[in-house]
């Protein structure tokens, strides 16, 4: 692990906690992070965390894998297969069902984390109750090498090369959703799981282990279940997995049907990762 870290915001956010902030400096994201982020919906903020917020961070999660798990990230080769046990998904994607330890509720309790998604909020989306109709009136379309509307307000890419900025005012119809208003200074955090990412020839090996012992264990039961030979007969014909096949953070609160409420009991505007490495 190395002491370096960023913070990626794409379209969305992932528990539940309350952080209301009255008071604060100037604002941490500058007019051009900004633009950024309207115009490719995701923006990268290096060093959002001090080297010893890095460390401490580290130092815990190192202790949650050991204590929790049995999995020491100093022999992952002895202890690596233990990541099973840690995920809902066995670890195929990476991803560890580590929510609520002090280490990381420090981190997504961070305030200038919260002040930049608050500024995000703000510029990215109607908070005033906006009529998506009276936004269309109101809108003067320009024809400045971007196409306006509900699902395509993006730059092309000439213009998105020569460093051309988004004019937020000139079309605010992007901004519109159907969840009405919202205060920009207030916001509930959906606390989501971990991303831990072994070495592939790792996740291999240990792939490769795992594999070859599951029928065994199966096989020890002494059980007749046809459920279980089928299990054994797949297994030895199958290829063995990698462990994790990838780390795939994802769309996955509106992802086909953005502007539907349908079977949407929660709405989360911005998806924040914070990376304890520069390896991202």
């Amino acid at each position: 692990m190395v002491s370096s870290n960023q913070m990626v915001t794409a379209p969305e956010n992932s528990g539940r906690n309350n952080t209301n902030i009255t008071s604060e400096p100037s604002p941490p994201l500058t007019p051009q992070q900004i633009n950024t982020y309207l115009r490719d919906g995701i923006l990268v903020v290096d060093n959002l965390l001090s080297c010893e917020e890095i460390a401490n961070a580290q130092c815990g999660l190192v202790q949650t894998l050991k204590e929790e798990y049995g999995v020491d990230v100093h022999d992952l080769e002895g202890t690596g297969h233990k990541l099973v046990e840690a995920s809902s998904t066995n670890g195929a994607g990476g991803v560890l069902d580590i929510f609520y330890p002090e280490w990381k509720m420090k981190i997504a309790t961070n305030e200038t984390l919260f002040r930049m998604t608050r500024q995000l909020w703000k510029e990215a989306y109607c908070h005033n109750g906006e009529n998506i109709e009276e936004l269309l009136e109101s809108t003067t379309l320009m024809d400045n090498g971007f196409t306006t509307g509900l699902e395509n307000c993006a730059a092309n890419d000439e213009d998105a090369d020569a460093g051309k900025e988004i004019d937020s005012n000139s079309d605010a119809t992007f901004k519109w959703h159907p969840f009405g208003a919202f205060d920009c200074n207030k916001g509930y955090m959906y606390i989501d799981r971990i991303g831990y990412r072994i070495p592939t020839k790792l996740a291999v090996s240990i792939g490769k282990q795992l594999n070859n012992n599951m029928p065994q264990s199966i096989q020890q039961q002494k059980s007749s279940n046809a459920k279980n030979q089928k299990l054994v007969q797949k297994k030895k014909k199958s290829k063995p997995r990698p462990i994790q096949r990838s780390l795939t953070p994802h769309f996955d609160c509106c992802p086909e049907k953005y502007h539907d409420t349908n079977n949407k009991n929660k709405w989360r505007p911005i998806q924040c990762f914070v990376s304890l490495t520069d390896n991202l």
